[in-house]
């Protein structure tokens, strides 16, 4: 496979994670809305009043971009939207962990209650910036088999990779709690 020939098919496979992990978090926030809503409550960035519409609109905008991004429709619009809420979710986690608030969970996807605001957060999400910008850019495959099974592929690359991280934060854990 030649340089032309693989960046679209390495486009579908970021498409396809990064859709599916926009797709199941956006999901997850519809579904429990009002856990979504007191994680953004508690990040103090939103007036009071704009609470409720703003979850719905940040939980509509993941399921949006994510769906999007995963069918491989308007690749274009979806990355680059999928970049802003990216550079979103990093600028409101960057803000709460220099006002030293440390304890919040980072709503990042569901079955992560426990993860709290970190700046290895930030940079997750500093680096899903650029990589969900390569589908616009490069484009996805011409051949619809081929850009369908890129995309499927780069969503069961994603679930591989919250399986390890779940596995090696589960075998860790209780080793950094002994010492």
């Amino acid at each position: 496979m030649t340089g032309p020939t693989l960046l679209p098919l390495v486009g579908a496979l970021l498409a396809g994670g990064i859709g599916t992990l926009l797709l199941a978090a956006g999901i997850a926030k519809l579904r429990d809305h009002d856990t979504f809503l007191t994680t953004l409550a508690a990040y103090r960035l939103v007036p009071g009043t704009l609470l409720e519409p703003a979850a719905w609109v940040l939980a509509g905008a993941e399921t949006a971009m994510g769906a999007s991004l995963l069918a491989g429709f308007a690749p274009f619009a979806a990355g680059i939207g999928a970049a802003l809420l990216f550079a979103l979710f990093g600028l409101a986690m960057a803000i709460n962990l220099l006002r030293g608030r440390t304890d919040l969970s980072c709503g990042c996807l569901p079955g992560m209650a426990s993860a709290r605001l970190s700046w290895a957060a930030v940079a997750r999400s500093a680096l899903l910036i650029p990589a969900s910008l390569l589908p616009p850019l490069t484009g996805l495959p011409a051949s619809l088999p081929l850009r369908y099974q890129a995309l499927a592929a780069g969503a069961c690359l994603l679930a591989l990779a919250l399986a390890l991280s779940h596995l090696i934060s589960a075998t860790s854990g209780p080793e950094e709690h002994s010492a």
